[in-house]
């Protein structure tokens, strides 16, 4: 079951690269890296999973367990989802610096071909 989230992180990942090296669109190329980077937020959850594990920090414990039983037990590992977290708030900031630049190429330009721009020397 978990391996499909893997298969799935590495299809996105392709479909992201993909769109960066053929399309020549800065916004379907902004499009793709951001395509690349959900790939790896589900790479790290799918990683952070285990079967039959508790959430790791627990105000209250489930009935019929003490908190170091669960501390002793399988829980979940909280140091992957705290990357993804982090990585998520990074990614919008990237994203929005890279369409932020994409609006200012293609009010200067007048175009957004990455070709075309080059080629201007910009």
């Amino acid at each position: 079951m978990i391996h499909v989230n893997y298969v799935a992180a590495a299809a996105l990942f392709c479909v992201g690269l993909y769109a960066v090296l053929t399309r020549r669109n800065l916004l379907r190329m902004v499009m793709g890296l951001s395509l690349m980077e959900s790939s790896t937020y589900l790479l790290l959850v799918s990683m952070a999973y285990r079967r039959g594990s508790t959430a790791p920090v627990l105000l209250d414990p489930p009935p019929g367990k003490t908190a170091s039983q669960l501390a002793a037990g399988n829980v979940a590992d909280p140091v992957l989802q705290n990357f993804c977290i982090t990585a998520v708030v990074i990614g919008v900031a990237v994203t929005a610096v890279f369409l932020a630049v994409v609006v200012r190429i293609a009010q200067h330009h007048r175009t957004l071909d990455a070709d075309e721009v080059r080629a201007m020397g910009g």
